[in-house]
């Protein structure tokens, strides 16, 4: 954690005089933290008077869902409520009127935060079905970081006290399955990462206007001095405070920008993936439960998007972002990248026509280079290119250069104004700042797109012209390569044959949603299954039943991983196929998988489309 906090901190210095902080705690080290605190805590209080007024009426409040939910336990749950966790808060909330109370507010503060988390845990143990109070422990986490004013350090070791509190009711007194536990754990360990993120930067820029205050006001003094002697003195001085205001309203810029667009991009899915899971146990047909589906379904896979482009970018903040070479076609790259916008309403409406220009022909169009990273480049410019453009056309493509290539998407869309140019690749902005519901968005993906071009040795930028449209430019080196790894075969999907009763594919995975989920969408083909638990398992099938034809291979599983389970299979049957199930968000997983011998592999979570296609593939070169 301290090497991530330091290297946040250093990124938010851009060229500024260096601000002397402890990075883990963010204290400063040169004799301003009494007065910070002293001011910090002036300014907090009213928030956290008002956060904590509130919270006391949303805690007692939901003890009406209570009496309607769980009425058997209510008043257990009446006793958590109100006769423990509200006369805390009280408490708190009346010491905050003495003088002693500044010294200790901080530790009360944190002593609430946990214990706000052990009375959700206490009614999770005793009610651990009922997904509401799952969300409150959610609320939880967002008053912790984002309201009641407690500091990074403190709130750190809050909420991860909070997250052991909970495992240690869920895993030894609730009876829940481990999959409900570590699901939860999911999204408890999701929303504590990201509320440290923010309440590192929301501290950060508190101490660095603070700083940059204090700055001014020195300067303010040299510069009176200096224009009682030299007019020069005076001009350098001046410089020098326009730069420090400068950098000030740069800060609050990038702050109201992250809380803004953060806030917005978790709350509104999250919203629509609760409120609609509620609405499905409610659902009166199956004309309803689909759309239903359908909804949680698209909000899930946003939540997905910008939970990965926060990894990633707390990769690049913290330099461990690796560049992963290797072979592939570049024509079924912008291929695979182009196919998942031909749904798009624009494109089926015939708004938008999305074409695609190849340099190169099949077979030379092999090169090296990170493709998942190119490939999420040219997904984020598409992806902005559409939400830009209303009408006319979107092109994709690139052009080979004598020692580079030229990569574009370009748009007839809204276009950018040449001053918000420069802006549109830092974090967290974006160019149309309107907050018009079809140009929102968390602001990452641009920024991202430029790291990695740069990891590759390249540079991007773009082309515009306000109401024409856009092109958006970036080179890599070119390499070339002498042969795809994986043998791709184009399937149409009107002509795919799915009838493969005649086919058995071991299924290797540990975990039964999973495996359910794959059984599910091969139902219809008719298609024999074996299912092995782990990887050992999976190596037994395979040397005992000959009449396997394909292996589907998850990587992380107990006995056994996927890869080593690749490797046995591949010495006892070198011409089965398999097919690994690899994590997106996890840097070599293809590199492995190709060392292991697979034949093809699968990012997880997957689209059941392409899975069917990409087994279609395998049937269809066994022939």
């Amino acid at each position: 954690m301290n090497s991530l906090a330091s290297s946040l901190f250093k990124q938010r210095h851009n060229g500024a005089e260096e601000i002397d902080l402890n990075p883990f705690t963010l204290a400063f080290r040169d004799g301003r933290e009494p007065e910070f605190l002293n001011n910090y805590f002036k300014d907090s209080l009213l928030q956290f008077r008002t956060a904590f007024l509130l919270l006391i009426l949303l805690y007692g409040g939901f003890g009406f869902l209570d009496s309607i939910i769980v009425p058997e336990l209510k008043q257990y749950f009446y006793l958590i409520r109100f006769g423990i966790v509200i006369p805390v808060f009280l408490s708190v909330f009346i010491l905050s009127f003495f003088p002693f109370f500044q010294k200790y507010w901080q530790s009360l503060l944190l002593i609430s935060f946990v214990i706000a988390g052990t009375g959700i845990t206490l009614m999770l143990v005793a009610e651990p079905e009922n997904y509401a109070y799952y969300g409150g422990m959610m609320l939880i986490f967002s008053a912790g970081y984002f309201f009641i004013k407690l500091r990074f350090f403190y709130a750190t070791i809050a909420g991860w006290l909070t997250v052991i509190v909970y495992n240690i009711g869920a895993i030894f007194f609730s009876g829940s399955d481990m999959e409900l536990i570590l699901n939860n754990n999911f999204f408890y360990v999701a929303a504590n990462l990201i509320g440290m993120f923010a309440a590192y930067n929301i501290e950060y820029f508190a101490r660095r206007d603070f700083y940059l205050n204090q700055e001014l006001d020195e300067r303010k003094a040299e510069v009176e001095h200096a224009n009682q002697t030299l007019e020069k003195k005076v001009q350098e001085r001046t410089a020098q405070l326009r730069k420090a205001k400068e950098q000030a309203e740069q800060s609050d810029k990038l702050k109201s920008a992250f809380l803004a667009n953060m806030s917005h991009e978790i709350r509104t899915p999250m919203n629509g993936i609760l409120g609609f899971s509620q609405l499905l146990l409610e659902a009166e047909n199956e004309e309803e439960r689909k759309e239903f589906v359908e909804i949680i379904n698209k909000n899930g896979m946003h939540l997905l998007s910008l939970i990965n482009d926060i990894i990633d970018l707390s990769k690049i903040e913290v330099g461990m972002l690796n560049i992963q070479n290797s072979e592939f076609s570049l024509n079924h790259l912008i291929e695979e990248a182009s196919v998942l916008f031909r749904n798009n309403s624009k494109v089926q409406e015939g708004k938008i026509k999305l074409n695609i220009y190849k340099s190169l022909e099949e077979g030379d169009d092999v090169i090296i280079a990170d493709r998942t990273r190119l490939k999420q480049i040219f997904i984020n410019l598409i992806s902005n290119a559409f939400k830009f453009t209303n009408k006319g056309m979107v092109e994709v493509g690139y052009v080979l250069r004598t020692h580079s290539l030229l990569c574009y998407v370009k748009d007839t869309g809204v276009g950018i104004k040449e001053e918000d140019q420069e802006d549109i690749f830092n974090r967290f902005m974006q160019a149309n700042l309107t907050h018009r519901p079809e140009f929102e968005g968390a602001g990452l993906g641009l920024a991202i797109s430029e790291a990695f071009v740069q990891l590759m040795g390249g540079k991007i930028w773009v082309d515009s012209t306000p109401g024409e449209g856009s092109t958006f430019n970036f080179t890599i080196p070119f390499q070339q390569g002498t042969q795809p790894l994986f043998k791709y075969l184009k399937v149409d999907n009107t002509t795919m044959d799915t009838n493969w009763n005649n086919k058995v594919i071991l299924v290797a995975e540990d975990v039964s949603t999973n495996y359910l989920l794959i059984k599910t969408a091969l139902k219809k083909t008719n298609v024999g299954l074996v299912w092995a638990k782990n990887g050992q398992e999976a190596v037994d099938e395979c040397r005992k039943d000959q009449q396997i034809d394909l292996v589907l291979m998850d990587v992380r599983m107990p006995v056994m991983d996927g890869y080593e389970a690749t490797r046995q299979i591949k010495k006892m049957r070198p011409g089965l196929p398999v097919i690994t199930q690899t994590s997106y968000a996890m840097d070599g997983d293809r590199e492995e998988s190709i060392r292991a011998g697979c034949d093809d592999y699968i990012s997880k979570p997957f689209e059941i489309k392409d899975l069917m296609e990409m087994i279609a593939r395998h049937f269809h070169l066994e022939k």
